[in-house]
């Protein structure tokens, strides 16, 4: 449990292993627990979630685009989703409620890993209280 950001003490100079250490030390939530949060929702949001992409390039590829909602739902149901492409690339203190902190991650398995993003707010308690994704 921590008391405001600052106590997580995060530095520019850490990894993203150490990054992961203090998280879980400081907070008690892993990272991982995060990732699987973000997976979760994926897999349930799947068809809503396809309506903000115009099309999809799974892993990167793009002579496999996706481009009608059917596909691009089964492309998060069965790969997007999954807890290793969500990968953590910012922390910093909820503009909406200043108790949570917000964990940010982008999903690298559409297109260039860039319009596929995560938001994980947890509470300084180490309570994850929402987790969603959307599309840019």
């Amino acid at each position: 449990m921590i008391e405001k950001f600052e106590d997580l003490d995060l530095q520019d100079a850490d990894n993203m292993t150490q990054v992961e250490q203090k998280i879980q030390e400081k907070l008690g939530v892993s990272v991982q627990e995060m990732r699987e949060a973000l997976s979760k929702y994926t897999i349930e949001n799947a068809e809503r979630l396809t309506h903000e992409f115009v099309n999809m390039a799974p892993l990167g590829d793009y002579s496999n685009l996706l481009e009608d909602n059917d596909s691009m739902a089964q492309f998060l149901k069965n790969e997007a989703h999954k807890p290793e492409h969500w990968l953590l690339f910012g922390v910093r203190v909820s503009d909406v409620n200043p108790s949570l902190l917000s964990f940010n991650f982008s999903n690298d398995s559409i297109d260039d890993g860039e319009i596929f993003n995560g938001f994980v707010f947890v509470s300084m308690q180490g309570k994850i209280k929402h987790a969603f994704a959307q599309g840019e």
